[in-house]
């Protein structure tokens, strides 16, 4: 095939020859073995030139696609070999509101290494072995794992400006009873529901109330946003949106969770990089005092 790629392309036996090291005679040769194979001829000869059959030009344009491909597949092969990619695995919430706003900063914890990050719900835990380094909420359960315990976080009931406009105010835990409480089902023993925080502050979860449920966290978030309801907010999480203004939280009663953000790698296989620069961002950029509840900063 290369050979009836270079007559195709050069139009000549002999210049093909040239450019696969084949005589004229072999080049010839080659080609009719081919039109043999296939039936039907790929070149029309004429005295000194020769052009392409219908049948010729439709396998030169497939060859040449295909020559492209395997062309395009080997430089991204030599370029995987040569460059250092990172394959981060963390949960599609923390991925979303913590690491993709600040890309350029996580880049630089990584000295301007590749990075791919795998989303993997609801712990941010791809255990596929192809992952480098995980940044989870809870210890990881999967055994075979170094862990590095960083922060806790702090629970609230968060809503939209607009939600707590119409079904405002909520100045206690009681005025829960009369709203939608948005509510992720529990994947995880570090999951913290409804149920449980309410319990805190002596208040059953009301019977027969509208109530909305999820299984992933971004998802809830994203309904909260859209004045759906009153859900749960992790603050080092929903940072950005509580600064921003598009989430607040009406209450001043708040839970801070036993489990703790994590970074965590597999055992056998130590990154080839540093994994102090990424821990260090995290604790510095989420783990210190929120506002409003600065007393439970680390």
């Amino acid at each position: 095939m290369p050979t009836f790629e270079a007559a195709a392309r050069r139009e000549s036996f002999t210049l093909a020859g040239e450019e696969v090291g084949l005589s004229q005679s072999s080049v010839s040769k080659q080609i009719m073995e081919l039109e043999r194979r296939l039936g039907q001829p790929l070149f029309a000869r004429m005295h000194k030139q020769i052009s392409l059959t219908p049948a010729g030009d439709r396998l030169v344009r497939v060859y040449s696609a295909a020559a492209s491909q395997i062309i395009d597949v080997l430089e991204d092969l030599i370029q995987d070999r040569s460059r250092q990619q990172i394959v981060l695995s963390t949960s599609t919430a923390n991925a979303t509101f913590m690491l993709l706003p600040r890309v350029a900063e996580v880049r630089d914890c990584f000295g301007g290494g590749e990075i791919f990050v795998v989303t993997a719900d609801p712990q941010g835990i791809d255990p596929t072995g192809q992952v480098d380094l995980m940044f989870t909420f809870g210890e990881p359960d999967f055994p075979g794992l170094t862990i590095r315990p960083l922060f806790q976080d702090i629970m609230t009931p968060v809503c939209s400006p607009e939600f707590l406009e119409r079904n405002g105010p909520l100045q206690s835990v009681t005025d829960l009873a009369d709203c939608e409480l948005l509510y992720m089902q529990a994947q995880h023993p570090s999951w913290v529901g409804w149920r449980k925080w309410l319990r805190e502050f002596s208040m059953e979860p009301p019977k027969n109330q509208r109530t909305m449920g999820f299984n992933n966290y971004y998802n809830l978030i994203q309904a909260c946003l859209a004045g759906q309801g009153v859900g749960l907010g992790y603050l080092r999480v929903l940072g950005d949106l509580l600064e921003a203004g598009r989430l607040v939280t009406p209450l001043t009663e708040f839970l801070q969770t036993d489990d703790r953000y994590c970074i965590a790698w597999p055992s056998g296989r130590r990154p080839n990089f540093p994994t102090e620069p990424f821990q260090q961002w995290l604790t510095r950029r989420y783990g210190g005092p929120i506002s409003g509840f600065s007393q439970l900063g680390e």
